[in-house]
């Protein structure tokens, strides 16, 4: 019985690492938005989205399931790699440009689109956690 708090605590620690992580990732897609100017199409999208992420982790923060942040991350680290690949019969995001423009802007948006994946896990291992965890305290009814 001395186990559960551990666990309640390990998950509680663990959401507050996503949460922080996920403010960190929001903070660094408004800096690159500053960093490197947007059409008004593509900034409304970042911002958007950006937001949006933000308010998955309000609510992550207000005792709700990590699913939609876990959602949302996995649909941006989509568009990011999207953006900078293309779609087929599509150019890149940053392809109507030169070259080495490209390559500039490609590395930090697969750097997010990255951290992205990295966030998407991370939340996904703590959706499994606390669902692990509601299963063992029925199972222990």
């Amino acid at each position: 019985m001395d186990a559960a708090p551990l666990k309640d605590n390990s998950l509680h620690v663990s959401t507050r690492v996503l949460l922080i992580a996920t403010c960190l990732l929001a903070a660094a897609h408004l800096g690159l938005l500053v960093r490197a100017p947007h059409g008004l199409g593509w900034s409304l999208l970042i911002l958007v989205m950006t937001f949006w992420c933000l308010k998955c982790a309000r609510g992550v923060l207000l005792g709700e399931s990590v699913q939609a942040l876990m959602l949302m991350s996995a649909l941006m680290a989509l568009l990011h790699i999207i953006m900078v690949l293309g779609l087929p019969g599509a150019v890149a995001h940053h392809a109507t440009s030169s070259a080495s423009h490209h390559a500039a802007q490609a590395i930090p948006m697969l750097a997010v689109g990255l951290s992205e994946l990295v966030l998407t896990f991370f939340a996904a291992v703590i959706l499994n956690r606390s669902r692990m965890r509601c299963s063992n305290l029925l199972e222990a009814r």
